[in-house]
């Protein structure tokens, strides 16, 4: 069975099952803004290529004759929320904080992102579709990585950035959709947890401060 859909509506406009048509700003935005909210089914933002492999990290290609294969480059920010303990004895501080790992997927498309990045948050099942960037806490008594938590430890949340333009889906497409390219749009990456960390002294930089006499 082939579907049809013939529309009145404009270019930057999604036409509804019923024939009404609504801005594309308002597809898949969580709110049925058409009467019989069609502009709220066959919302799935992430589309990876055929034959996608999760083990495998993003690569591009860069020269001209002499091709090379170029590793994704991740941007990484930690923001510290508290010291949550200091043990003098055990030379270990142990840190409640938050990382974030940005990156690019040039096997994904994207589609009809918002401007607000939160709109743009990928489901469980999406998440551990992907390829994730692996940190390693190497001063921790296990090596903690950056992982997926079960469901008594963290939780992961993954967001795509709009930063890219957008190409419409062909004629054929029967829902209009708005698609973005993986190269052009970065994946952000927040987890938040407690960790306790061994510290190494430097004893050989003792002082290890500057004493001050105050008046």
């Amino acid at each position: 069975m082939i579907e049809m859909k013939l529309t009145g509506c404009k270019e930057d406009e999604f036409t509804c099952d019923d024939g009404q048509c609504v801005n594309m700003t308002k597809r898949c935005n969580q709110i049925g803004d058409c009467r019989d909210e069609s502009d709220e089914r066959g919302c799935k933002i992430l589309h990876l290529k055929e034959g996608y492999n999760m083990r495998v990290p993003p690569i591009s290609i860069t020269g001209g004759n002499e091709k090379q294969m170029k590793p994704v480059l991740v941007n990484i920010s930690l923001l510290l929320y508290k010291v949550v303990a200091i043990e003098e004895e055990g030379h270990s501080i142990e840190l409640q904080f938050q990382i974030t790992l940005e990156w690019k997927e040039n096997r994904a498309t994207y589609h009809n992102l918002k401007n607000e990045s939160y709109m743009n948050a990928l489901s469980s099942n999406d998440i551990n579709r992907l390829w994730l960037p692996l940190v390693v806490y190497t001063n921790t008594d296990q090596q903690e990585t950056t992982r997926l938590g079960v469901d008594w430890e963290w939780s992961t949340n993954v967001v795509v950035k709009r930063e890219g333009n957008f190409e419409r889906s062909e004629p054929e497409v029967l829902d209009e959709i708005e698609i973005f390219k993986g190269e052009e749009n970065s994946l952000s990456m927040v987890q938040s947890y407690t960790h306790e960390f061994q510290c190494v002294y430097q004893l050989d930089k003792y002082p290890f401060d500057t004493q001050v006499r105050l008046q």
